[in-house]
Protein backbone atom coordinates (compact mmCIF):
# COMPACT_ATOMS: atom_id res chain seq x y z
CA UNK A 1 0.00 0.00 0.00
CA UNK A 2 1.26 3.46 -0.85
CA UNK A 3 0.85 6.43 1.49
CA UNK A 4 -0.20 9.61 -0.30
CA UNK A 5 1.35 12.88 0.83
CA UNK A 6 1.16 16.59 0.05
CA UNK A 7 -0.61 17.73 -3.09
CA UNK A 8 -1.55 14.20 -4.11
CA UNK A 9 -3.27 13.49 -0.79
CA UNK A 10 -5.36 16.67 -0.95
CA UNK A 11 -5.97 16.31 -4.70
CA UNK A 12 -7.37 12.80 -4.39
CA UNK A 13 -9.61 13.89 -1.50
CA UNK A 14 -11.21 16.64 -3.61
CA UNK A 15 -14.75 16.23 -4.91
CA UNK A 16 -13.47 16.23 -8.51
CA UNK A 17 -10.06 14.87 -9.36
CA UNK A 18 -8.30 15.70 -12.58
CA UNK A 19 -4.72 14.59 -13.02
CA UNK A 20 -1.95 16.87 -14.12
CA UNK A 21 0.63 15.47 -16.50
CA UNK A 22 4.36 15.82 -16.91
CA UNK A 23 5.35 15.03 -20.50
CA UNK A 24 8.94 14.39 -21.59
CA UNK A 25 9.64 14.07 -25.34
CA UNK A 26 13.17 13.24 -26.47
CA UNK A 27 13.90 15.93 -29.04
CA UNK A 28 17.60 16.87 -29.41
CA UNK A 29 16.93 19.23 -26.50
CA UNK A 30 14.33 17.40 -24.38
CA UNK A 31 10.87 18.95 -24.32
CA UNK A 32 9.54 18.82 -20.76
CA UNK A 33 6.08 20.27 -20.34
CA UNK A 34 3.46 20.33 -17.61
CA UNK A 35 -0.30 20.63 -17.83
CA UNK A 36 -0.37 22.34 -14.39
CA UNK A 37 1.91 25.32 -14.98
CA UNK A 38 5.68 25.69 -14.78
CA UNK A 39 7.12 23.63 -11.93
CA UNK A 40 10.19 21.75 -10.77
CA UNK A 41 10.15 18.01 -10.22
CA UNK A 42 12.91 15.40 -10.27
CA UNK A 43 15.49 18.24 -10.45
CA UNK A 44 14.08 19.29 -13.83
CA UNK A 45 12.00 22.28 -14.89
CA UNK A 46 8.69 21.41 -16.54
CA UNK A 47 7.31 24.35 -18.54
CA UNK A 48 3.61 25.18 -18.66
CA UNK A 49 1.94 24.23 -21.93
CA UNK A 50 -1.51 23.92 -23.40
CA UNK A 51 -1.39 20.14 -23.52
CA UNK A 52 -3.61 17.15 -22.84
CA UNK A 53 -3.12 13.40 -22.65
CA UNK A 54 -5.78 11.00 -23.84
CA UNK A 55 -6.59 7.50 -24.89
CA UNK A 56 -4.02 5.74 -22.73
CA UNK A 57 -5.38 2.24 -23.04
CA UNK A 58 -3.93 -1.22 -23.06
CA UNK A 59 -4.69 -3.44 -26.03
CA UNK A 60 -4.87 -6.96 -24.65
CA UNK A 61 -4.33 -8.53 -28.06
CA UNK A 62 -1.12 -6.60 -28.68
CA UNK A 63 0.06 -6.25 -25.06
CA UNK A 64 0.71 -2.60 -25.81
CA UNK A 65 -0.27 0.70 -24.26
CA UNK A 66 -1.21 3.40 -26.74
CA UNK A 67 -2.51 6.94 -26.48
CA UNK A 68 -2.20 10.50 -27.72
CA UNK A 69 -0.82 13.84 -26.65
CA UNK A 70 -2.34 17.07 -27.94
CA UNK A 71 -0.21 20.19 -27.62
CA UNK A 72 -1.33 23.70 -28.47
CA UNK A 73 0.50 25.33 -31.34
CA UNK A 74 0.14 28.97 -30.25
CA UNK A 75 3.24 29.02 -27.99
CA UNK A 76 6.16 30.27 -30.11
CA UNK A 77 8.68 29.18 -27.46
CA UNK A 78 7.28 25.78 -26.44
CA UNK A 79 9.19 24.40 -23.49
CA UNK A 80 11.71 27.22 -23.85
CA UNK A 81 12.99 25.65 -27.10
CA UNK A 82 12.32 28.70 -29.29
CA UNK A 83 9.71 27.21 -31.60
CA UNK A 84 6.08 26.23 -31.91
CA UNK A 85 5.26 22.55 -31.42
CA UNK A 86 4.60 22.22 -35.16
CA UNK A 87 8.00 23.83 -35.81
CA UNK A 88 9.72 21.23 -33.61
CA UNK A 89 7.89 18.38 -35.31
CA UNK A 90 8.77 19.71 -38.78
CA UNK A 91 12.40 20.43 -37.87
CA UNK A 92 13.22 17.18 -36.06
CA UNK A 93 10.29 14.83 -36.74
CA UNK A 94 8.58 13.28 -33.77
CA UNK A 95 8.37 9.69 -35.01
CA UNK A 96 10.51 7.40 -32.91
CA UNK A 97 11.28 10.01 -30.24
CA UNK A 98 11.22 8.66 -26.69
CA UNK A 99 8.25 9.79 -24.62
CA UNK A 100 7.48 9.48 -20.91
CA UNK A 101 4.36 10.68 -19.12
CA UNK A 102 3.73 10.98 -15.39
CA UNK A 103 0.34 11.73 -13.79
CA UNK A 104 -0.09 13.62 -10.52
CA UNK A 105 -2.87 15.30 -8.55
CA UNK A 106 -3.07 18.78 -7.13
CA UNK A 107 -2.40 22.24 -8.51
CA UNK A 108 1.08 22.76 -7.10
CA UNK A 109 4.49 21.24 -7.65
CA UNK A 110 4.26 17.55 -6.78
CA UNK A 111 6.34 15.92 -4.06
CA UNK A 112 9.23 13.68 -5.03
CA UNK A 113 7.14 10.49 -5.02
CA UNK A 114 3.77 11.95 -6.08
CA UNK A 115 3.91 11.57 -9.88
CA UNK A 116 3.27 8.07 -11.20
CA UNK A 117 4.65 7.05 -14.60
CA UNK A 118 1.67 6.17 -16.78
CA UNK A 119 3.45 5.82 -20.11
CA UNK A 120 6.90 5.09 -21.47
CA UNK A 121 7.35 4.50 -25.16
CA UNK A 122 7.82 6.38 -28.39
CA UNK A 123 5.99 8.97 -30.43
CA UNK A 124 4.54 7.66 -33.65
CA UNK A 125 2.87 10.06 -36.05
CA UNK A 126 1.79 13.68 -35.71
CA UNK A 127 -1.29 15.37 -37.14
CA UNK A 128 -1.00 19.15 -37.26
CA UNK A 129 -3.37 22.02 -37.76
CA UNK A 130 -2.85 25.71 -37.01
CA UNK A 131 -4.16 25.33 -33.44
CA UNK A 132 -2.87 21.95 -32.21
CA UNK A 133 -0.44 19.11 -32.80
CA UNK A 134 -1.74 15.63 -32.03
CA UNK A 135 0.94 12.97 -31.47
CA UNK A 136 0.11 9.26 -31.43
CA UNK A 137 2.01 7.18 -28.87
CA UNK A 138 3.19 3.57 -29.00
CA UNK A 139 4.62 1.59 -26.12
CA UNK A 140 8.17 0.40 -26.72
CA UNK A 141 8.55 -3.37 -26.73
CA UNK A 142 4.86 -3.82 -26.04
CA UNK A 143 4.57 -6.96 -28.08
CA UNK A 144 6.09 -10.20 -26.91
CA UNK A 145 8.90 -11.26 -29.19
CA UNK A 146 9.44 -14.95 -29.63
CA UNK A 147 12.59 -16.65 -30.84
CA UNK A 148 13.05 -17.13 -33.71
CA UNK A 149 11.39 -14.12 -35.32
CA UNK A 150 12.68 -15.19 -38.75
CA UNK A 151 12.60 -18.75 -39.94
CA UNK A 152 15.65 -20.05 -41.78
CA UNK A 153 14.27 -22.01 -44.69
CA UNK A 154 15.19 -22.74 -48.30
CA UNK A 155 12.20 -20.56 -49.31
CA UNK A 156 13.82 -17.64 -47.44
CA UNK A 157 17.01 -18.06 -49.48
CA UNK A 158 19.08 -20.24 -47.20
CA UNK A 159 20.76 -23.06 -49.13
CA UNK A 160 22.70 -24.63 -46.24
CA UNK A 161 20.49 -25.54 -43.34
CA UNK A 162 21.70 -27.15 -40.10
CA UNK A 163 20.24 -30.47 -39.08
CA UNK A 164 17.38 -30.51 -36.59
CA UNK A 165 18.61 -30.95 -33.02
CA UNK A 166 21.95 -29.25 -33.69
CA UNK A 167 23.14 -27.02 -30.82
CA UNK A 168 24.34 -23.52 -31.66
CA UNK A 169 26.05 -21.05 -29.31
CA UNK A 170 25.03 -17.48 -30.05
CA UNK A 171 25.85 -14.40 -27.92
CA UNK A 172 26.37 -16.54 -24.84
CA UNK A 173 23.04 -18.34 -25.38
CA UNK A 174 22.73 -22.01 -26.21
CA UNK A 175 20.02 -22.67 -28.80
CA UNK A 176 18.87 -26.12 -29.89
CA UNK A 177 17.58 -26.04 -33.44
CA UNK A 178 14.31 -27.85 -34.07
CA UNK A 179 12.44 -28.42 -37.27
CA UNK A 180 9.32 -26.25 -37.69
CA UNK A 181 6.37 -27.67 -35.77
CA UNK A 182 8.43 -29.77 -33.36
Amino acid sequence: MRTLVGATSSGVAAAVTLPGYLIDIGFSTPLRISTRGTLTWDSKTWTAADASVGGLSADGAASALNGTIEIGNADTNIGGLGSTMAGLVLAESVAGKACKIWAFYGDTAPGASDPVKVFEGVCDIADMDPARVRVTLQQSGGRTLFCPRTFLTADAGFSFLPTPGQIVNFNGEVVRLNAEGI
